[in-house]
């Protein structure tokens, strides 16, 4: 009996020690996972703040201040001058996008921001770290719910159903993981966040400089149009005073021009009564002269007449006297004129065959061609024709103004253009107060003789 009591007195004593030592183990496993839990976490926070560029945190902690300070001081800026607001925030971003986008933060975070679910990691008891489950492929959480908040789906520990099934469970440190991630992808979004309302804000500084550099240009324009306006008022008063002393001055002009208009009217009565009389006795002399010359005109035909017969029968007497002999008359001898011939004169006449080949030439020749007078002034003793360079009318040049066969005047050109001529009139020649415009006359070129 006692060597049986000393055999299960042994047999416990060793269960007890197995046991503890089963308990010592699974305890120490737990700790190790634990610890390597709280290592990894560890490194990736201090990984994803990236703890080791101090430098450049530094750096980018500089340009803030330097980045607020432009932003405080908010001086005017020119019109065309660089806005210091944005470069601030140039040199911000890139001071950030050093770290934002080094590769190694930018792998740490995409590694980091996954739902990992009950079978994501693997226990690797050899090197006593958590490893990721190749057979598992991970995926990066929707938005910021907790994905494995329904525990009756993902419980916290492995649950066996009554069937028989087990429902793998999330332990607590896989949604600790996760919630982590998340947060690592909101700051990472919230440094987005802050560089897009830096961007936003320099955007809204730039609008806002430019009314201020418009508000300041529209207050000195303000100020000087009061200036302006001010001198303005000064000179309408003295433009109103101006005004009234010249409708004052008009006032008596007019009176003293409808004075003298009055008397015009009766001057002009006067005159015309004086006219009327002049004219009647001009056309009394004109009449008694008529008859005068053709009582001359009479005479002087009969006297031509009588030249006529003479000088013919005398041309007969030579004429015998060569032929019998007689004494001729030498050939040099310079006839005399006859004082009764009447020379004939007036402007050449053409055919209407000549007309149309004068109207058509390019040039005016010795028979003249037929226009018409397009303008003319008395008092100043201008003319204009409608015959220019394109017809060979240059500048000097003299024409005489037929019209009706009669000498009505003769012009010398000034200027001559394409399709009109400007000339002025000269002295003691024909008719030229007669002239109207629209008169058709006969244009004959002149030469001017020369000793």
């Amino acid at each position: 009996m006692n060597a049986l009591a000393v055999i299960f007195r042994l047999l416990a004593t060793l269960s007890l020690a197995a046991l503890a030592g089963v308990i010592w183990t699974k305890w120490e496993t737990h700790t190790a996972q634990s610890h390597s839990f709280l290592d990894e976490v560890v490194s990736d926070a201090f990984n994803i703040l990236q703890s080791e560029r101090d430098s450049q945190w530094k750096d980018i902690s500089k340009k803030k201040s330097a980045f607020n300070e432009v932003f405080e001081s908010n001086d005017q800026v020119g019109q065309n001058d660089e806005n210091p607001l944005a470069e601030a925030l140039d040199t911000l971003r890139s001071a950030e996008d050093i770290i934002l986008r080094n590769p190694d933060y930018r792998d740490s975070l995409e590694r980091l921001n996954k739902e990992f679910g009950s079978d994501a990691l693997v226990w690797n008891s050899e090197l006593k770290q958590w490893k990721e489950n190749p057979a598992v492929k991970l995926s990066a959480p929707a938005g910021f719910m907790d994905p494995f908040a329904d525990e009756e789906k993902f419980p916290k520990q492995d649950v066996k159903k009554e069937d028989g099934t087990i429902i793998k469970g999330v332990p607590r440190d896989n949604r600790l993981r996760t919630v982590i991630g998340m947060l690592y992808k909101d700051r990472n979004d919230k440094f987005g966040e802050i560089a897009k309302l830096r961007s936003m804000i320099v955007a809204r500084d730039q609008e806002l400089r430019e009314f201020q550099n418009l508000y300041a240009k529209e207050k000195q324009r303000k100020e000087e149009l009061e200036d302006l306006n001010g001198k303005l008022n000064v000179e309408i008063e003295g433009l109103k005073a101006d005004l009234a002393l010249e409708k004052e001055e008009r006032k008596n002009e007019n009176d003293a021009a409808e004075q003298k208009e009055l008397l015009s009217n009766q001057r002009i009565a006067t005159l015309e009564e004086e006219k009327i009389s002049i004219t009647k006795r001009n056309e009394e002399s004109l009449e008694a002269l008529m008859n005068e010359h053709k009582e001359a005109m009479a005479s002087l035909r009969d006297d031509i007449r009588e030249a006529e017969s003479a000088g013919y029968k005398r041309g007969i007497d030579e004429m015998v006297a060569k032929q019998q002999g007689g004494e001729i008359v030498d050939e040099e001898e310079v006839a005399s004129v006859n004082p009764f011939q009447i020379k004939k004169e007036g402007p050449p006449v053409l055919t209407q065959a000549e007309l149309m080949i004068a109207s058509k030439s390019k040039t005016i020749g010795e028979s003249g061609v037929p226009a018409t007078i397009a303008r003319i002034d008395g008092k100043s003793g201008m003319m204009l024709i409608p015959l220019g360079s394109e017809r060979g009318v240059e500048a000097g040049s003299v024409f005489t103004l037929w019209k009706d066969k009669r000498k009505a005047a003769r012009i010398r050109v000034q200027s001559s253009r394409q399709g009109f001529s400007l000339a002025y009139i000269l002295p003691r020649f024909g008719s030229p107060e007669k002239l109207r415009p629209g008169d058709n006359v006969h244009v004959v070129p002149e030469t001017e003789e020369t000793l």
